[in-house]
């Protein structure tokens, strides 16, 4: 009566009990391939593949900002820089000047 005969395959490995077995990281990636159905294995890959472009085109994007942010920075405020600290160089030897002539004349 039974409509499903009891066929059992024994293998080589079946004989060997479970913790002396010994398996690599992609040998346990590649037996979670059977456990997922082929839609969602293509759906994570298609996922992972958006991310992984996203992530690229992020990268790239903010490498280009900061390099067009830094050099426009050193081109547009380096010579304010420069010149505000030669006016300001200016004007403390201009006030070192008046201090020694006012100190002479008392």
């Amino acid at each position: 009566m039974d409509n499903f005969p009891a066929i059992e395959e024994v293998d080589d490995l079946d004989l060997i009990p479970d913790e002396e077995l010994e398996e690599t990281y992609m040998e346990r990636i590649a037996g979670l391939k059977e456990m997922f159905p082929s839609p969602v294995r293509t759906g994570s890959s298609h996922l992972l593949g958006a991310t992984k472009s996203s992530s690229l085109w992020l990268y790239n994007f903010v490498r280009e900002a900061i390099w067009i942010t830094t050099t426009s920075a050193i081109i547009l405020a380096l010579p304010l820089a420069i010149e505000v600290t030669q006016i300001q160089a200016q004007d403390d030897l201009k006030k070192a000047r008046n201090e020694k002539l006012f100190e002479a004349k008392v």
